[in-house]
């Protein structure tokens, strides 16, 4: 069997017990699990590369990772008292590490300024000047690394060597330890306000339909309250993205705290904004999964499904 039958032919709602008795960390997140299963279930199959998936209680293993398409073609090994969900279970939280979604990667892999930075991948000049914080953030970082190393042929690179693994867990000089504290605290606020920068400049570009007044609303990013930032996805065909939304937020979706929330909902051309926005409205008040929610609808040529950008703020974190 291979993997695309085999998640043909369980529901979610029994794989879940099995990922939270495997993770309970898992309950915190079943609707992204919940997506990325009703992903693989959509997507087509690749290509067989001739390659097994084996699976041994909750140890899965396959030589070689590959894209989900890939993953789908794959014959599954297991027990054959071994059950079902529960199989299915391993391998979608094996195949979800990296992320819950076809794009999702890695952050030595990602595309953003900061991961590309500290992984010494290439970025151009021009890039540090994109937001007021990169500039300054780089000399920081740089010089923090510089005092950590313990080898002088380090110094100015982005890598530590390794001639003995004792020497990266080797404490530092009382000395050096008293110049890197004020060093990391201002990288550490830089650091702050450069993804927040960053995240503003993703949502106005993302909902600038809904969003009225730039300026305005990145200022308020800046100057918010502690936040969790969620995503929630309607995986699923167009005309059925309300009743999706409605039983994810319901039944996958966890009671979030805090002292207010934002939902930006991104809808695509064709699709009456305003009933989404009544039916995710509805779902988050009735089932009183969000503190004090306030909405932004937009709607843009370049999404396919609708996506639900969540901003839960908490102001005693």
């Amino acid at each position: 069997m291979t993997l695309k039958e085999l998640f043909s032919k369980v529901k979610f709602e029994n794989i879940a017990p099995w990922l939270i008795k495997f993770d309970p960390q898992s309950e915190t997140c079943l609707w992204l699990f919940k997506q990325a299963f009703d992903r693989m279930r959509q997507i087509p199959v690749g290509e067989a590369d001739g390659v097994t998936i084996d699976v041994k209680g909750w140890r899965v293993w396959s030589p070689t990772r590959e894209s989900w398409n890939v993953e789908l073609a794959r014959e599954i090994k297991a027990a054959k008292s071994a059950p079902r969900n529960k199989v299915a279970a391993a391998i979608l939280w094996e195949l979800t590490f990296y992320g819950f979604d076809i794009g999702d990667k890695p952050s030595f892999a990602a595309e953003d300024f900061q991961s590309r930075f500290e992984y010494g991948r290439d970025y151009d000049e021009s890039e540090l000047d994109e937001n007021p914080y990169r500039r300054e953030w780089t000399e920081l970082w740089q010089q923090e690394h510089d005092l950590e190393c313990r080898h002088s042929k380090d110094i100015g690179t982005k890598f530590f060597s390794c001639e003995d693994v004792d020497d990266l867990f080797a404490p530092l000089p009382p000395e050096t330890e008293a110049l890197l504290k004020p060093i990391s605290e201002r990288k550490e606020e830089v650091e702050r306000k450069m993804r927040r920068y960053d995240l503003a400049t993703e949502l106005i570009q993302q909902h600038k339909g809904g969003i009225k007044n730039p300026e305005k609303f990145r200022q308020f990013i800046m100057d918010a309250p502690p936040f969790d930032m969620d995503r929630i996805k309607a995986v699923c065909q167009l005309e059925k993205t309300e009743e999706y939304l409605s039983d994810i937020i319901y039944q996958w979706f966890p009671t979030m705290k805090g002292d207010s929330s934002l939902v930006l909902i991104n809808c695509p051309e064709g699709i009456d904004g305003n009933d989404i926005l009544e039916t995710v409205w509805a779902a988050f008040g009735s089932f009183r999964k969000l503190p004090k929610p306030k909405f932004i609808l937009s709607q843009s040529l370049e999404t396919k499904e609708v996506v639900l950008t969540i901003l839960t703020f908490d102001s005693n974190e």
